[in-house]
């Protein structure tokens, strides 16, 4: 008895077994194929042989599906008080459980209307045409959001929405799975009110931590915990620090491990700000790529930012940053152009920093007196909405106030006091708006006429923020 044939209760039906059949004559040749005599193919042949078992791969994935979605119907995976799961690794112990936690989320909706457009992309392999199909890891993530948003989400909107990611995601050329899971989470805060995206976000930033604890051979062990606004700013710090270089005098190379050199340009961003002499600004913090869309960045449209490590931060987070950090704001048009790609010129320079210290002192939020290095420039009337970087339009906000400031959009002025210039801030939600949108009139009732000698008009400028 060949090694195919073993316990297959099968064996003696009469007529066709579908998949049944195939899969036996496909592990029978498969396992005969001699991989001990691959030295004998040609280049050519070698390549091929790696593309085909690429699609047989995917095939095999695909029956899966269908099979596992027939074991459903047939309530096959209930018996003896196992989960599905459990059912098919205990049936299949040789699948990978990656492999079949997939293949399982997928069958699970192979009955579903609204879904049936994801499982057929799934299982469209089964017929060799993987060209335009999903693979089942890919499927698996689009059910998975789905189903996880459906209570919330309008049913028409969801299902747009999901048809378009599966024309993104499907072929050879489609989104990657770590590219999917970027965008589901971006359609998933899309699908959600602003308030409750900041809101969680803001829960994010508060679950920060850095834990200390023992590690191997005498060493110390520490776990950073960090929201995406953390990461993104901890990533473009450490990783413009952490390239491999060689020895200055003898240029040897680089041996380090990467989580070595991650390691000491971490321990070099920390000795560089430890050793700063007294009253050194803190601009700028670090260099971070933001890619966000004109009409997000202004308001216009809901949206987020995206950094290189595929963090998602939301448009006050970006706003936020574009005050204080060596933030470089890519802003793209409404066909993905490049508008402007920002500078980080656009900063406080050291000199306005500690004229701002000598003018404001501490935080100017009303009632906090944190000192004044401990905040952060922040301009009254936003960099992204035509803000100029003087100390005219500047005040000091610590981390805390400056995000209650961008989350509220509340409107700061400065303001003659008995002892000099002061900031005042109104604190009514919404008031920031209301000074842009006063601002924006003035700026239209003061702009120059058009060019009589044009006919049509003097065109006008391309909107960009300003540098």
């Amino acid at each position: 008895m060949s090694t195919a044939d073993e316990g297959f209760a099968w064996r003696g039906a009469t007529g066709p077994r579908p998949v049944l059949a195939a899969t036996v004559a496909a592990l029978e040749a498969m396992t005969s194929s001699s991989p001990e005599r691959l030295w004998a193919l040609d280049e050519g042949e070698v390549t091929a042989a790696l593309q085909l078992l690429g699609r047989l791969s995917a095939c095999v994935d695909a029956h899966l599906v269908s099979v596992l979605a027939e074991a459903k119907r047939r309530s096959l995976d209930k018996g003896d008080g196992w989960g599905p799961v459990d059912w098919a690794r205990a049936v299949a112990p040789d699948l990978p459980q990656r492999t079949v936690l997939a293949a399982d989320a997928v069958a699970e909706c192979a009955d579903e209307p609204r879904l049936a457009a994801v499982v057929g992309a799934a299982t469209s392999a089964c017929s060799g045409e993987t060209a335009s199909s999903l693979p089942v890891a890919k499927a698996a993530q689009l059910v998975r959001f789905h189903r996880s948003v459906r209570g919330l989400a309008d049913p028409t909107q969801l299902d747009d929405l999901t048809g378009f990611l599966l024309e993104s995601a499907r072929g050879r050329g489609g989104l990657s799975e770590s590219d999917l899971a970027v965008a589901l989470r971006h359609t998933g805060n899309e699908l959600r009110s602003d308030r409750l995206v900041e809101n969680e976000a803001d829960v994010r930033r508060a679950h920060r931590s850095l834990v200390k604890g023992k590690g191997p051979c005498g060493l110390a062990r520490y776990t950073l915990l960090l929201d995406d606004e953390g990461a993104a700013v901890v990533d473009a710090a450490v990783d413009a620090l952490a390239k491999p270089s060689r020895d200055e005098e003898t240029g040897e190379l680089d041996l380090r491990t990467p989580a070595t050199r991650r390691a000491d340009a971490l321990l070099d961003l920390v000795h560089r700000a430890a050793e700063a002499p007294e009253g050194v600004p803190r601009q700028a913090k670090t260099s971070l790529v933001v890619t966000i869309g004109l009409d997000v960045l202004t308001r216009r449209c809901r949206g987020a930012g995206l950094t290189f490590g595929d963090d998602l931060l939301t448009t006050d987070t970006v706003r936020r940053l574009a005050c204080d950090a060596e933030a470089v704001p890519v802003v793209l048009g409404s066909h993905g152009e490049v508008l402007d790609q920002g500078r980080a010129m656009r900063l406080f320079t050291r000199g306005q920093v500690r004229h701002l210290w000598l003018r404001d002192r501490h935080c100017t939020f009303p009632g906090c007196s944190k000192p004044a290095r401990w905040t952060d420039a922040h301009h009254l009337v936003h960099w992204a909405d035509g803000g100029a970087t003087d100390v005219g339009n500047a005040a000091l906000l610590c981390r805390a106030h400056h995000t209650v400031v961008h989350r509220q959009r509340y409107a700061g002025s400065l303001v003659e006091g008995d002892h000099g210039p002061v900031v005042r801030w109104q604190l009514v939600p919404g008031s920031y708006d209301d000074l842009v949108e006063a601002l924006r009139r003035t700026r239209i009732r003061m702009a120059p006429p058009a060019d009589p000698a044009d006919p049509d008009g003097a065109a006008p400028p391309r909107p960009r923020p300003c540098p």
